[in-house]
């Protein structure tokens, strides 16, 4: 039987684990630790550092370490490496095959799949970077699921004969989840999801910081809020007071050498921290989730009083306060004896063990998720005034829709004789698409001239387990569909970050691996001019992936994506 792996890719630090006799184990470092530090780092020989020593050295060369790249995952930040250039996935990529050869070395047997866990908040382009980066550390992503749900499938599986109404409250170093679940005879079923992708420990850690910068100003009249080695050390002593103090009412905070005064001589920052006054600092970012778990209870249709279970997971959820508000709020109904720096991984590892058929689905756990935001399209909107509203957000998907789905709907052209359409996604929750997040888009042609109105479009989207979309379009008269499937990964503004996936692509010739595949890659280079989209979006997108993987020496992407632009090219023959 394979093995699947569970992998929980955090902000601060990372999780790996497996089903093993029927029980969900974390798997160790090489250190023998259960956590790894979501840290990269570049050795004195340039070589890649992974997990807790470059983390280690975080505060030395911090201009060679690389922190809480999560929060940039879906994004094209280019990220600075020593003299390299990194996109977030690649980044995410070294952290996860550090992770595989861990499980490897465990298990004693090669690794390919995985699931990875991500915030139930996060939207396509981001969940699309996390299955990129897996790709990239040589992993087939199996599915990608949502950090609550992972956690509550944690409880399940040890808990199968539970009737729960579960709320989990997942506060991890750089993101922030509530999910509202239904768990009964085996099946749990997501009722709602919301968050925020920009609040979690590390926000705790930047409170502190900036208290002690200011603090030490007040007292040397020297600000160090540039200098970047004084600011590294500040936040690995604010990191290490912040978790002191979840056991301790004060900390002190003393750093030797962290300046000098106008005389060349060495100043020490020496502050003691409370308890009370770290509350008194973090109090508005934590009174916040309250809003959040408000959200999540309206939209999943039970009151406070319905919860019965309240799971309180990731890193940050030990914080005192955040205790404190929890049991305030639900008093005995928060779960006291659940880990909650391994739930979400361990869920993973039931998810996994769920893909390689090691828990029979129909008898054991059932998961049924949702749609964290709407997704839909740009239309024009003719009020009865007959005015029009150009840019108009139409929901296809709407929020909390069950997943897997598919959803069609109808449209009609906007203008005499209209002969294409851009059918331009978005995803979000705005009235307008300015107000949401543009995920892809394509042209469709060959709509044949008539008056406004006259012909119709039949645009469907089908979300899958993994929270990936894809659409297609029909014009209904001739019912010519443009292309095959479009999967969002092959559009436009996904190509945004493919850009900068290394900073020159052109030399991809000068790598060990370019000889296998340099006949393909040129023959698809002369067809491009003369192929239209989306065609010609997919093979400049495989183009660009396999280069990278050349440039990676990534052997089986090279071969995936070489056999995927050999498929498209004789298709077309």
């Amino acid at each position: 039987m394979r093995t699947v792996i569970g992998i929980d890719l955090g902000t601060t630090t990372s999780e790996i684990a497996y089903l093993k006799d029927g029980k969900s184990i974390i798997i160790p470092n090489d250190l023998g630790s259960k956590l790894t530090p979501s840290v990269v780092s570049l050795s004195e020989n340039d070589e890649i550092i992974v997990g807790e020593f470059a983390k280690r050295q975080a505060a030395l060369k911090p201009e060679s370490t690389v922190l809480e790249v999560k929060r940039f995952m879906g994004t094209d930040k280019k990220i600075s490496l020593g003299e390299n250039i990194h996109t977030p996935q690649e980044i995410s990529s070294m952290i996860l095959k550090k992770l595989k050869k861990y499980a490897e070395i465990y298990i004693g047997n090669e690794i390919k799949e995985a699931v990875i866990t991500v915030p139930a908040n996060f939207n396509d382009l981001q969940r699309q970077a996390t299955v990129m980066a897996g790709e990239m550390a040589g992993l087939k992503i199996e599915r990608i699921i949502n950090e609550p749900t992972a956690a509550a499938l944690a409880y399940g599986l040890e808990n199968m004969s539970a009737e729960e109404n579960i709320l989990v409250f997942d506060l991890g170093g750089g993101t922030f989840d509530v999910s509202v679940l239904e768990f009964f005879e085996g099946i749990l079923d997501v009722k709602s999801s919301r968050g925020n992708n920009a609040l979690g420990g590390k926000d705790f850690d930047k409170k502190l910081e900036d208290y002690v910068i200011e603090e030490f100003q007040k007292d040397k009249n020297i600000d160090l809020s540039d200098n970047l080695k004084a600011t590294a050390r500040i936040k690995e002593a604010c990191e290490r007071a912040k978790i002191e103090l979840s056991s301790m009412e004060k900390a002190n905070i003393s750093l030797p050498f962290i300046a000098e005064d106008k005389f060349g001589n060495p100043l020490e920052l020496n502050i003691e921290i409370t308890r009370e006054k770290f509350n008194e600092l973090i109090d508005g970012l934590i009174q916040s989730t309250n809003i959040i778990i408000d959200e999540a209870l309206r939209a999943s249709g039970l009151k406070e009083n319905d919860i019965t279970l309240v799971l309180a997971v990731g890193g940050s959820s030990i914080v005192p306060r955040v205790k404190e508000l929890l049991i305030n709020r639900f008093d005995t109904r928060v779960k006291g004896d659940f880990n909650p720096q391994e739930a979400v991984a361990l869920g993973a590892a039931v998810q996994a063990a769920i893909v390689s058929k090691q828990i029979n689905a129909d008898e054991g756990l059932i998961i049924t998720d949702i749609c964290s935001y709407s997704l839909g399209i740009k239309i024009t909107k003719t009020l009865s005034t007959g005015r029009k509203v150009f840019g108009v957000f139409d929901p296809i998907i709407t929020r909390d829709t069950k997943i897997p789905c598919s959803v069609k709907k109808t449209y009609y052209t906007s203008y005499d004789n209209q002969a294409d359409v851009e059918i331009e996604i978005y995803e979000g929750e705005g009235k307008m698409v300015s107000e949401n997040t543009n995920i892809g888009s394509f042209e469709l042609k060959g709509i044949p001239p008539k008056p406004e109105g006259e012909e119709s479009i039949e645009v469907t989207f089908t979300y899958n387990l993994n929270g990936m979309l894809e659409v297609k379009a029909k014009i209904n008269s001739t019912s010519e569909t443009v292309g095959k499937v479009i999967n969002i990964i092959n559009s436009s503004n996904v190509n945004m970050y493919l850009d900068s996936i290394i900073e020159n692509l052109d030399n991809w010739e000068d790598y060990p691996l370019a000889s296998r595949v340099k006949m393909i890659i040129n023959i698809a280079e002369k067809k491009l001019d003369k192929i239209q989209n989306p065609q010609k979006q997919k093979i400049e997108f495989l183009l660009k992936t396999l280069k990278s993987a050349i440039i990676n020496n990534n052997e089986s992407l090279v071969q995936k994506y070489d056999d995927e632009l050999t498929d498209i090219l004789f298709e077309m023959q």
